[in-house]
């Protein structure tokens, strides 16, 4: 299985909007990263406490073929995926230390959110890479976008030998450096105007989570007491232009992960689709649905080429988008399922 996970296949991705040159080292390679983990893994999986940092390290094998190793401080992040009844393994945040990543993979970054294997079983590095996929699908149809970067991590238990795993992961940039790499300031308020935010960049958003049946997200408005928004980075470009940038997808059809939370909205399943964009953006629309049918090809090969899926998974999912895209070319279907439901 290890051989298998190693050529994950990932050259089938078109050119990104940012070349190579301007992003960070981490993410200017669609490379499977191979790295190590170091750290109290049985007891963070065990204490699952956000408030508790576990030291440890991060190491790799550099272009030269030198080792290279650098402190890491591991915390728990997430909700639902952190409870122990849906995942073993909890999900990360790495902490590096900015002093020693000039001249390494991991320069420029600080803080990194890591998206890990949930539990042991093979399907579930099939859910991984299936999110993955997701964040490689809304880069095809938008220029802001987080960065991520796919990984096979071994993992080795400081404290308790016979416990080392390896299993598939991917890095998601922080969004720090999101809001840097756009030239936007992050929005600290609960909630804004949906007439603020940027119709296309919204519509795109919306349209995007109809396709993968995701409606665990809110553009407009968090929940109570958080920063804006729901599994949505909202960015502020002067003078109050809001854009939103999704993440975190394992609650959509498209990943169809067994731990997911139920759909609600009065859906069956996560796989019965629910259109939640705003009618202020309704003229936005057809520029947005434009822009997927550009992609429509880039996103079918995304789709269709991973070594960590099945062939039937692989059909399953572009028997999903394509009826997305049947609802696209149908005026009747786009008036009842689009512009009838929209918000507002």
């Amino acid at each position: 299985m290890r051989a298998l996970l190693l050529i994950f296949i990932l050259g089938f991705l078109s050119p990104a909007v940012f070349s190579a040159e301007v992003r960070d080292p981490l993410f200017a390679s669609s490379d499977v990263l191979e790295i190590t983990l170091t750290g109290p893994f049985d007891r963070i999986d065990d204490e699952r406490d956000k408030e508790q940092e576990y030291p440890g390290t991060i190491s790799y094998v550099d272009d030269n073929g030198s080792q290279i190793s650098l402190d890491v401080d591991f915390s728990v992040r997430g909700n639902w995926r952190l409870r122990k009844d849906n995942c073993s393994y909890s999900q990360l945040w790495l902490d590096l230390k900015r002093s020693q990543t000039p001249g390494t993979l991991f320069e420029n970054q600080n803080r990194l959110k890591l998206v890990v294997q949930c539990r042991r079983q093979d399907n579930y590095a099939g859910l991984v890479a299936k999110e993955y996929q997701a964040y490689k699908i809304f880069e095809e149809l938008s220029e802001f976008n987080y960065d991520t970067r796919f990984s096979q991590v071994n993992y080795v238990d400081s404290e308790e030998e016979g416990r080392d795993r390896s299993h598939v992961a991917f890095f998601i940039e922080h969004q720090n450096s999101l809001a840097d790499k756009f030239s936007m300031e992050e929005v600290e308020l609960n909630a804004v105007f949906y007439g603020e935010i940027n119709p296309i960049q919204a519509s795109v958003v919306a349209l995007f989570m109809f396709m993968i049946g995701n409606t665990d997200f809110s553009v407009a408005q968090a929940q109570e007491g958080d920063e804006c928004c729901h599994n949505v980075k909202l960015l502020v470009k002067e003078p109050r232009e809001y854009f939103p940038i999704p993440y975190d997808f394992d609650s959509s059809g498209f990943v169809e992960a067994s731990y997911a939370a139920p759909p609600g909205f009065n859906l069956r399943n996560s796989r019965e689709r629910l259109f939640r964009g705003y009618c202020a953006h309704r003229e936005s629309i057809p520029e947005a649905i434009a822009t997927f049918m550009d992609a429509r090809e880039a996103i079918e090969e995304i789709i269709n080429n991973s070594e960590l899926l099945s062939a039937r998974a692989k059909r399953r999912n572009q028997g999903f988008i394509e009826d997305f895209y049947d609802v696209l070319g149908s005026e009747r279907q786009l008036e009842r399922q689009i512009y009838s439901d929209c918000r507002g």
